[in-house]
Order: structure tokens, then C-alpha cells, then sequence
């Protein structure tokens, strides 16, 4: 499998003048994840072969540079040891690779799409972390529906807040929301009924929490 994903790297990226170790490390990298031939063409076009490209080409480059500098270096040091020697012609670097148009758009493709998931991945964790703390005030007794929907309206964590400091947060919002709605007495359409005898009571009572959704619903005979 790695040849083959070796043969379409070079087929596709040539242009690029990539080497054949940077082609190994990449087909290498590419070959823990394509499971048939038939996979190759569409993993070899994905975002992470792209970086994988740009590290590489940017490896190459930064050698390139380093041996411009190592053969100054060298220069520069011949002429220290023999001051009295006409030195000789110095060396011609290698000419560090430009970034050509091609190069530029692959980055900026890159960029582009490291941005687009960074986002995405923002957007998961603040749902995941809402729900975190939505089930945790339920379990603080926060279960009136339209005052948990407010009071997690907009829901963000923080700076450096964690999860637990939001549900304490939160709760204390939400007591305070509950009180200023339905004040110091017990919520409205129960307490203030009156009941001709236990069972009516019960019922009544049984059915507010079913409302609530504190309760399962009432199995139909």
C-alpha cells in the first residue's frame, strides 16, 4: 500500500520537487489511515497531506538556508586562520527555494482550513460543555424549563472558568430568576389551589410535576 500511495504523491506533487525521504515520511504518514487503493487519490488531497507537504518543503528550505550559512561560515573562518593568504574565490551557496504561487495558495489552503476546523471545534466543545452543565444544575433541582433556557441562553464558559464554577454560577442565577418569577411560595397553579380531600391533593400535585417533566407520564389504561 505505501508504494502505491508513494507513486501518487510523486504523480500528483511533482511540481513541488519534493524528495524522495520527504515522499517516504508522508506516504508513511498517510499509510496508517488508507485501507484500499480506492482511498488513495481522495487521502492524498486532504488537508493533512497538505501540511505534511508545507513541513516538508519548509524543511527543505530551512537546509538549504543552513548550508548558505555553514559554507559562510566556513569562509569566514579560513580567512581568520590565513590572513596572509590571498583567499580563495568563496563558495556559491545554494540558492535557498522560493516560495512559489503554487506554495503560497497550498498554505493559505492550509490556513484556511486549520481555521474553519478551529471554529468547528469551538462550536463542539461549547455544546458539549452546556450540556455538561445543563445536567448538572438538573441535578441541583434547576428543572423549571423556561428559567433553565434563560439562565443558558448564550451559554460560554469564562476565561479559565471550568465547568463546576459555571453550574454554581448558573445555579445561582437561576435561584435568583426563580425567585423574582414565582417569589418566597411554591410555583403558581399549585400552591395556591385548595383540595377537597388527600388523594385530589396528590393528583394534583403529581400532574405539576408532570409538567415540569419531573415525572413520567401517566401510562393510558
Amino acid at each position: 500500500m505505501k508504494q502505491n500511495i508513494i507513486a501518487a504523491l510523486k504523480t500528483k506533487y511533482q511540481r513541488f520537487g519534493l524528495s524522495n525521504e520527504a515522499i517516504d515520511r508522508i506516504a508513511s504518514a498517510k499509510e496508517k489511515t488508507v485501507t484500499s487503493e480506492g482511498d488513495i487519490a481522495d487521502a492524498i488531497a486532504d488537508a493533512q497531506t497538505m501540511e505534511l507537504i508545507a513541513t516538508e518543503l519548509q524543511k527543505m528550505r530551512d537546509g538549504e538556508i543552513q548550508k548558505r550559512t555553514d559554507l559562510q561560515n566556513t569562509f569566514n573562518e579560513y580567512k581568520e586562520q590565513h590572513p596572509e593568504k590571498t583567499p580563495p574565490t568563496p563558495p556559491t551557496p545554494p540558492t535557498p527555494p522560493q516560495e512559489n504561487e503554487e506554495l503560497k495558495k497550498l498554505r493559505e489552503q492550509i490556513e484556511a482550513l486549520a481555521n474553519r476546523q478551529k471554529e468547528e471545534d469551538a462550536v463542539k466543545k461549547q455544546k458539549a460543555d452546556a450540556a455538561a452543565v445543563e445536567a448538572k444544575l438538573k441535578e441541583k433541582g434547576c428543572t423549571n424549563p423556561g428559567i433553565l433556557k434563560s439562565v443558558l441562553k448564550g451559554f460560554a464558559l469564562g476565561e479559565k472558568e471550568e465547568i463546576d464554577a459555571a453550574v454554581t454560577r448558573l445555579e445561582s442565577e437561576y435561584n435568583s430568576t426563580y425567585k423574582e418569577t414565582f417569589g418566597e411560595g411554591v410555583p403558581p397553579g399549585f400552591g395556591q389551589q385548595t383540595f377537597g380531600d388527600a388523594k385530589e391533593a396528590v393528583k394534583a400535585k403529581n400532574d405539576f410535576l408532570r409538567s415540569q417533566g419531573l415525572l413520567p407520564e401517566e401510562e393510558k389504561k
